[in-house]
């Protein structure tokens, strides 16, 4: 299956170019009224959906593509009397689904992603115009440009890049388009940002929020089933997943769930899945033993097949296991797979929240901290301490910076802060924590705006970005493998309807997930819902390291990220063949993997598009050679 990616041109002569060097990779084009080229690229016909109102000269076009909610004809008479795209957004609001909304009027256009980066949006100036698109490798091969060795180094320190370069790209010269905004190409060829969201007040009580949230999330789950055909679900046994299976069989498309047996006899997903299956006698329910499975760390040598180009993704240990499972699903027939992912950060971020609770509601914030305090085994004085810490997200930002090369506090360290700390792994090379401490200072130099006012919303909403932007890398990866991944809790409408309500409801220490057991009240049994326990899985990371501990060990004998200077290879090697209590160190090696698999992508990477000057390979990091992201449009 060719590469999917989707161009979008601003409606002037200053992008002829542009499309001059576009066209001969796209077997895709719609144009603007004008008749210029507006979007270009490679797509299956299923995912776009156009309309336009108007007449001829003046029309305006429209074009939603991903999973869509609806058809040509309503979105075309949603346009109703548009007539700027600044207006645009109005013919979208309310309706479900994971999708790129596209407009072309009266010569302006508009593109905007999902609030999760599921969807996203990247620029990048190409000749006299910017110009948008999808995928930001696409713009990087467009423009010539290079990684920059900075933005890597810091990625180590994390599955993904610390706040606020959370969206963030490591191309120089491509910028990422904000979840909340949505971007503006000009005749002239400039472009602007405008913001197109905000985060709701936390104030519906539950018995408000909780029928908001099942009415998006069915529509969600709709928008997939609503084609007809075959669906599928994980069904694990957990809350999220089961929601989704259950929401999905009242829909008009057959239904099979899929569920993996796990290593861990200690596990009791497998008792609440077989629980659920029962009462979904119409679907067909699929289990996978153990080693039917392809193991976690698959798909990790230096003979692997190349990963996702754009950036490292955070899940590389388990890519092996996403193709596996799209094979099986689309052998099942499913065109699209419905997975949890995204549930855990929605309704169950953590007690963080705290720390605004306390402030709102007094009483009941003590009350819930106490609870925790118990639960967790926090010390009262730490317990106290992360609750009065006040410092606003810049200051937090330059003591996360001045850290970086600490160690990771312990399991029982409490902090509420802005963002979760992070910390370069042992093996990153002195140069490298400098270019990353580096990166970080600059950002501070700027305005560190929140992402919402209050700390609560901010990091549920940072946690719902950064999980987007690994979630769209698996789901390339399952399409390329037949079954297209669905993820119906980053839904812009779910995010919208969870978020607005009361914080001591949606979290609880005394119940599970309280707002997604509400508003699964009546279509989950009860019985599946009162479940207070989660699977766990770290039976299956280590017979995935033994199985595999070969092949990465073969990796970083001479690995890419020690060739440009970023960590020290025989460090690794080292960590790779000692024994170890737990998985938390090697879990730290996730990041470093991510890298290394995807600087080995690019060294087998596409050739620049026709019309543009080749990208030179990176320099080696020295201390004396630390650079900033530059050439930002």
């Amino acid at each position: 299956m060719a590469e999917e990616w989707l161009a979008v041109l601003p409606d002037s002569d200053a992008a002829i170019a542009a499309a001059r060097a576009l066209r001969p990779a796209a077997d895709q084009l719609v144009v603007h009224a004008s008749g210029r080229p507006w979007l270009l690229g490679c797509w299956a016909p299923e995912l776009l959906t156009l309309a336009t109102a108007g007449t001829t000269a003046g029309a305006a076009r429209v074009a939603v593509f991903g999973c869509g909610p609806t058809g040509s004809a309503t979105l075309a008479q949603r346009l109703g009397r548009v007539r700027s795209v600044d207006e645009v957004g109005s013919t979208v609001a309310g309706l479900c689904g994971s999708f790129h909304l596209l407009a072309s009027v009266g010569g302006r256009v508009r593109a905007q992603g999902t609030l999760a980066c599921v969807r996203r949006v990247f620029r990048a100036r190409y000749g006299d115009a910017v110009i948008a698109a999808d995928s930001a490798h696409l713009l990087a091969r467009l423009i010539g440009a290079d990684w920059e060795p900075a933005w890597l180094a810091l990625r180590l320190s994390s599955m993904t890049t610390p706040f606020p370069l959370h969206e963030s790209t490591p191309w120089r010269g491509v910028r990422a388009v904000p979840g909340d905004r949505w971007l503006s190409l000009e005749p002239d060829g400039t472009a602007a940002e405008r913001l197109r969201w905000r985060a709701p007040e936390p104030v519906l009580p539950l018995a408000e929020g909780a029928p908001a949230v099942r009415r998006a999330l069915a529509g969600a789950v709709a928008a997939c089933t609503a084609p007809g055909g075959t669906v599928s679900s994980d069904l694990s046994g957990g809350m999220d997943s089961t929601s989704l299976a259950f929401l999905a069989a009242d829909g008009p498309a057959r239904l099979v769930t899929y569920r993996w047996a796990e290593h861990d006899s200690g596990n009791d997903d497998a008792d609440y899945a077989q629980r659920a299956a029962a009462r979904l006698p119409a679907a067909r329910h699929l289990v996978q033993a153990p080693q039917e499975l392809a193991p976690m760390f698959g798909e990790l040598s230096p003979d692997a097949p190349p990963a996702d180009p754009e950036e490292p993704f955070a899940f590389v240990r388990n890519r092996q296991r996403l193709a596996h499972v799209a094979r099986v699903m689309a052998a099942e027939g499913s065109r699209v797979h419905l997975a949890g992912h995204g549930g855990d950060e929605l309704f169950r971020p953590g007690p963080g929240y705290l720390h605004d609770l306390v402030r709102q509601r007094p009483l009941v914030g003590l009350r819930y901290a106490r609870a925790y305090r118990f639960l967790a085994r926090w010390s009262g004085p730490a317990l106290l301490r992360a609750l009065a810490e006040h410092r606003s997200p810049a200051r937090e930002l330059a003591l996360r910076t001045a850290a970086l090369t600490d160690p990771p506090p312990g399991a029982r360290h409490l902090d509420f802060g802005w963002t979760y700390p992070s910390h370069l792994p042992p093996w990153t090379t002195p140069a490298a924590a400098d270019a990353a401490r580096e990166l970080l200072r600059a950002a501070a130099r700027e305005p560190v705006e929140p992402l919402a006012p209050r700390r609560a919303q901010h990091a549920v909403l940072l946690a719902l970005r950064s999980a987007g932007v690994a979630l769209r890398q698996a789901e390339r990866i399952s399409a390329a493998h037949g079954a297209r991944l669905a993820v119906p809790y980053l839904d812009d409408q779910v995010i919208d309807a969870a978020l607005a309500v009361r914080l001591e409801e949606r979290n609880s220490p005394y119940r599970f997930k309280p707002l997604l057991a509400a508003a699964m009240r009546g279509t989950v049994p009860d019985p599946l819902l009162e479940r207070t326990t989660k699977g766990e899985f770290s039976a299956d990371f280590y017979v995935g390291l033994r199985r595999h501990r070969r092949d990465l060990l073969a990796l970083f004998d001479e690995p890419l990220l020690a060739r440009y200077g970023l960590i020290d290879g025989a460090a690794v090697r080292a960590v790779l063949l000692r024994p170890h209590q737990n998985a938390s160190e090697l879990g730290r090696l996730d990041a470093t993997l991510a890298g290394e698999m995807w600087l080995r992508a690019l060294d087998r990477r596409l050739p620049p598009l026709s019309g543009s000057a080749g990208p030179l390979p990176a320099a080696p990091l020295r201390p004396d050679s630390t650079r900033e992201v530059t050439g930002q449009p």
